[in-house]
């Protein structure tokens, strides 16, 4: 339906935009965490000034690691072209008429939107998103040759952990940044 392919759109934009785990991934014992296909209403704070594009979105992410982010969906910059007021927009749509506990992408499950993904190209799924953003990251922020002559290996050692901070907090992968 179109609902759904509404929402598969969003989704894999927000998972590819943002670095968000697909979610559902958690264990029996484990807290009740959250990734893009579990996100909840309660999980979305719209700002509410005319003519913002401003979320915050805070939900305990795998491992129970807090994501706590305030994104401006006007101001990302992405390869896609500038279609973040879209999803925003279409995030508004997708929780208009919502209780807190309901979810924001009601059509989808992890294993829908992996299988979609999939028929896009083998291999493809959630976590591909999530490891390209965080080795593009790496490579980016590493330093080149001519920055590292001269250099110590502690000096590199440090170059190379700060570069790997990054990814973290791309990530969310740490507790404390």
């Amino acid at each position: 339906s179109d609902k759904t392919d509404r929402q598969l759109g969003v989704a894999m934009w927000v998972i590819d935009v943002l670095a968000l785990r697909v979610g559902g991934e958690k264990g029996e014992d484990e807290a009740d965490t959250v990734g893009c296909c579990s996100l909840r209403l309660e999980h979305l704070h719209f700002n509410s000034t005319a003519g913002s594009y401003e979320i915050e979105l805070e939900f305990l992410g795998k491992d129970s690691m807090v994501f706590k982010q305030n994104i401006n969906f006007a101001k990302i910059e992405h390869p896609s072209g500038d279609v973040g007021k879209e999803v925003y927009n279409c995030l508004k749509t997708f929780v208009s008429g919502k209780k807190d506990s309901d979810q924001v992408f009601d059509t989808l499950d992890p294993s829908s939107l992996n299988k979609h993904l999939s028929s896009l190209m083998k291999g493809l799924s959630a976590k591909v998103f999530r490891t390209f953003n965080a080795s593009i990251t790496l490579e980016k922020e590493l330093p080149g040759e001519e920055e590292l002559k001269g250099k110590t290996i502690a000096e590199k050692v440090t170059l190379y952990n700060d570069a790997n901070r990054l990814v973290a907090i791309l990530c969310n992968h740490q507790k404390t940044v």
